[in-house]
């Protein structure tokens, strides 16, 4: 039981402090202490709202309050801060009656009338636009629920009716004037998909963000009825159908409540907290549900009746669901369905045999879903499960007599290779399946000879491998590059492109002859500038000069090719889902934005003195060559090709989209070009959002390169001003390079002294530990740009009372006044200059030792700024308090003080003016007197 108060205690004394996270801490150990009593889990429930409403953590609050008034319903307290977080919220009706409830429990607290008379007006405002949006909404069913109605009017009417479903009294109006049977109707009744579409996303708005809702939705609709609108030949409706699906399945699964909790867990276990980690729980509805979905989406894959658009919505759905780490943890039931042969079925379709309807995003789509799968298996079962159900499905085709599932199984290989490769491999170690490969691009059939040279592309993705097949592939696709079917054509030169590139920029490495990759890359430059290629044609150029753009001497040949460029740029502000990738990897190696290790003297000499091999770098791949590259792409518009790029929802492209803007970021004259052409919104969304953990921190570099030599104001306009202060702080995480950290604090520098609603952005985002812990790091560039930030954040009131309670800060400051680094020493003492108009830190700082010596040099120093910082925490000291002003002026300072006082040079008039009014004030506490010429022409 002592255990308990002393850490409610311990908890009361970090909120003091401002704390807040430490003490909600020590709280939740409270809490898990046994055997204690409801009054004592009430007070330490409260302790945590409260905690929680610091923190602007105001869905928490409101939990933590809850729970307190499950044990004592009339709590004043606690209604009054779930009123608080309620208000936050923007629930004000909820807020009212907390409001209403402490009123009654406390009718002479005049706190919870100023909320009451605060909380009414709004109430009534509410009322009344309730009561247009209820007029809203009879009219919009009036246009939209008019089978004689001209199809337009009705289109507009269900899209207002979209935009009400916004607000939450619109949806509550829409589902009690009988809504969703009337769109039900719509969905039935119409042969119009232009009708259905609007339809469908009314719905998907009605499931938002309500969990109710969603299950009405999908009472009412049935899952039949979205498996035979998602199967209809329309793009548009199938997209909206799966949307409706998706928001119902995150409503009711609540998994987006799991995803914050995970999140919370992983920063608590990175402090060393101990928390169990915390489950994903579905209700028995909820679960039922889901069963059924998946069931149906499965079903969907290899249903020839389901539209090529259909059955890319299915996968996409269980792309985004399925999963363990990001899903409703669906993998294990999956394994033990047909899933995994409808993907693979998928994967090998072939158009032309017409066995299933595809689009030209099917394959792609179930590379991802296998690799999801794949990568998302936890045991040694699972992973034999997968294994077994893919050797099963490629042995049936295998051993059918008919040529064409031998043709689907390579295609599928091809597309295995793309998703879990290592299973993939396996496959392709089947007995005779390399010589099939081999066999059916050696064929006369255009369709044989695509499927094959594809599967040989992506076979070809080790060096091993690539070694393996030189000798017998390469002969094969020479020939079918002579081919005069393009697509074929174009096949055979990425397959070359492929084989010939495994070197990388290891200018040492050269599979092919002298000037071959040059030559390839020449060919795939024709195919990207023809303005009558197909798109497929581009995409696969591209990818050619993807792997070849590795080595230098094509990077050199196709930055002097204008027209090659501009075609690159074409492609990537225009782009497709196959052709992100492969554009931003060329941007990527003609930029050199990947990561190069360093090659220590030592370890290279130890490599060769082994026979082991050193990769050498080209004389075209060093930094001269490279800034030449940079600007010549930025001149022709990359800055614009990677905010298209940008549009992609897969975290590696956007990842490599993150690198080039780095690199042209990097080039401190490049900087206001990509402010100018949106690179900071892109950026912004690359450093928060689906993006690789690494491709965000690179983002957040760019940004931070920004921020450090443009004016804040001019490159993050309005609000984008507070949106970069989190990618800032996330760069100051301990395990980020150490230039990250510096440039992530010269950037929060440069924001901080803009506003101090900036600064309290820094405050609300747990910025302040951040830079705090880099004031004690050992490298002298990171210190002391931890120390020039916090000199800007202590400007914040917030941030002022950390110094104030009990804790070293005072000394810190005063003691790096003290250091040999005159960067520092100007930085703390502008800190101090600060600080010391508060007099609680005024007395902490001369009980630092050897805080005498330490205001004696900073005076006496040549540097202005400097002295001027000192003699104003010298004047901060003086005005503070008599018994202050005594210590100060007792010895050596006051002559100090007066030498300053009559220093003319235009450099030290600040000081000087700072040193005259410290003595009048001395002057004013009798110390001192104008007892001669010298002192009185200081008091004039």
């Amino acid at each position: 039981m002592e255990d308990a108060v002393g850490l409610k205690e311990e908890g009361n004394t970090f909120f003091k402090d401002g704390k807040y996270e430490e003490a909600l801490s020590s709280y939740i150990k409270a809490m898990e202490v046994s055997d204690l009593k409801d009054a004592e889990k009430a007070i330490l429930y409260k302790n945590m709202a409260q905690c929680h409403l610091k923190q602007k953590s105001y869905e928490e609050a409101i939990k933590a309050a809850s729970k307190a008034l499950e044990l004592f319903s009339n709590d004043p307290k606690a209604l009054y801060r779930r009123c608080q977080a309620y208000e936050q919220l923007g629930q004000i009706e909820e807020a009212y009656k907390d409001a209403a409830a402490m009123l009654k429990a406390d009718p002479k607290n005049t706190a919870v009338k100023s909320v009451i008379e605060r909380l009414t007006p709004i109430i009534q405002e509410r009322a009344k636009q309730q009561n247009s949006t209820q007029s809203r909404v009879s009219q919009m069913f009036n246009i939209a629920f008019d089978p004689n109605g001209a199809v337009d009017k009705r289109i507009q009417a269900m899209n207002n009716l979209l935009v009400l479903t916004r607000e939450e009294a619109g949806s509550k109006i829409i589902i009690q004037q009988n809504g969703i049977a009337s769109l039900r109707d719509i969905l039935d009744q119409s042969k119009n998909d232009e009708l259905i579409q609007p339809a469908a996303r009314v719905l998907a708005g009605l499931c938002e963000g309500n969990k109710d809702r969603a299950f009405s939705v999908f009472g009412e609709i049935g899952m039949g009825r979205f498996r035979y609108l998602m199967s209809k030949h329309s793009e548009g409706v199938a997209t909206s159908v799966g949307h409706i699906i998706q928001n119902i399945l995150t409503r009711v699964s609540d998994v987006e409540t799991y995803k914050e909790e995970i999140r919370k867990f992983e920063e608590a276990r990175k402090k060393g907290d101990n928390m169990l980690r915390p489950q994903f729980k579905l209700t028995e509805a909820a679960e039922h549900l889901i069963d059924e979905v998946f069931h149906v989406l499965i079903v969907m894959l290899e249903s020839n009746k389901v539209s090529g658009y259909g059955r890319d919505s299915a996968m996409e759905l269980i792309i985004k669901n399925v999963t363990r780490k990001d899903g409703l943890h669906w993998t294990r039931k999956f394994l033990d369905t047909q899933g995994i042969e409808a993907l693979l079925l998928i994967a090998g379709a072939v158009k032309q045999h017409q066995t299933l309807q595809i689009t030209d995003l099917s394959k792609m789509h179930a590379s991802v879903a296998l690799s999801k799968i794949w990568d998302d298996t936890i045991s040694d079962k699972e992973r034999d499960i997968f294994k077994e159900k893919c050797s099963a499905f490629f042995k049936e085709l295998f051993g059918d007599a008919n040529l064409d599932s031998k043709v689907e199984a390579v295609k599928a290989i091809s597309t295995l290779l793309q998703g879990p490769f290592e299973v993939g491999n396996m496959i392709l170690g089947f007995e005779g399946v390399t010589q099939l490969m081999l066999a059916l691009a050696n064929s006369d059939i255009s369709i044989h000879q695509q499927v094959a040279v594809e599967a040989i592309v992506h076979s070809a993705s080790k060096k091993e491998r690539c070694t393996g097949l030189l000798a017998d592939a390469v002969p094969i696709l020479k020939k079918l590059f002579q081919s005069g079917d393009d697509h074929v054509k174009v096949r055979a030169l990425v397959g070359l492109c492929k084989l010939g590139s495994y070197g990388g920029s290891d200018a040492s490495i050269r599979p092919m002859a002298e000037g071959s990759t040059v030559s390839l890359a020449k060919a795939c430059r024709k195919f990207l500038k023809s303005p009558n290629k197909e798109a497929d044609l581009k995409q696969w150029g591209t990818e050619g000069l993807a792997y070849l753009s590795l080595d230098a001497d094509v990077k050199e040949d196709l930055i002097t090719d204008e027209e090659a460029l501009k075609s690159l740029v074409f492609v990537a502000m225009n782009p497709t889902k196959s052709t992100v990738y492969a554009t931003a990897t060329v941007f990527v190696n003609l930029t050199n934005s990947y990561d190069k290790q360093e090659l220590v003297p030592e370890m290279v000499e130890l490599a060769k003195f082994s026979k082991q091999h050193v990769p050498e770098e080209h004389e075209m791949d060093k930094p001269d060559y490279v800034k030449k590259r940079v600007h010549k792409l930025a001149a022709t518009g990359i800055v614009s090709a990677l905010v298209a790029l940008s549009n992609t929802e897969s975290g590696n492209s956007r990842e490599l989209v993150s690198r080039v803007f780095l690199t042209l970021a990097v080039e401190e004259d490049l900087r206001g070009l990509i402010v100018q052409q949106g690179g900071v919104k892109v950026l912004l969304s690359l450093a928060l959002d689906k993006n690789t953990d690494n491709g965000k921190h690179i983002a957040a570099q760019a940004l931070a390169k920004i921020a450090i030599t443009l004016d804040p104001n001019l490159a993050f306009p309005g609000q984008r001003i507070y949106e970069v202060v989190r990618p800032l702080i996330q760069l100051l995480h301990i395990e980020r390079t150490g230039l990250q950290n510096f440039e992530g604090l010269l950037a929060l520098t440069n924001l901080s002294s803009i506003s101090d609603s900036v600064r309290q952005h820094i405050v609300t985002d747990k910025g302040i530990p951040m830079i705090e812990h880099y004031m004690y790091e050992e490298h002298e560039m990171i210190r002391r740009a931890a120390t020039e930030c916090m000199c800007n954040m202590v400007m914040n009131e917030e941030v002022e009372k950390l110094f104030e309670g009990e804790n070293e800060r005072v000394k810190l400051w005063t003691l790096y006044c003290g250091e040999e680094d005159q960067l520092l020493v100007r930085a703390a003492a502008g800190g101090l200059a600060i600080l010391t108009s508060n007099l609680s830190i005024c007395r902490k700082v001369i009980q630092v030792n050897q805080w005498y010596e330490i205001m004696l040099s900073l005076i006496a120093t040549e540097n202005p700024e400097i002295m001027h910082r000192g003699c104003y925490i010298l004047k901060n000291l003086i005005y503070a308090e008599k018994e202050i002003a005594e210590k100060v002026l007792e010895g050596q300072l006051m002559e100090a003080l007066m030498a300053v006082s009559i220093l003319t040079e235009k450099t030290k008039e600040s000081a000087a003016q700072c040193a005259k009014e410290a003595l009048e004030k001395a002057v004013e506490y009798g110390f001192i007197k104008h007892a001669n010429k010298s002192l009185e022409s200081i008091s004039e």
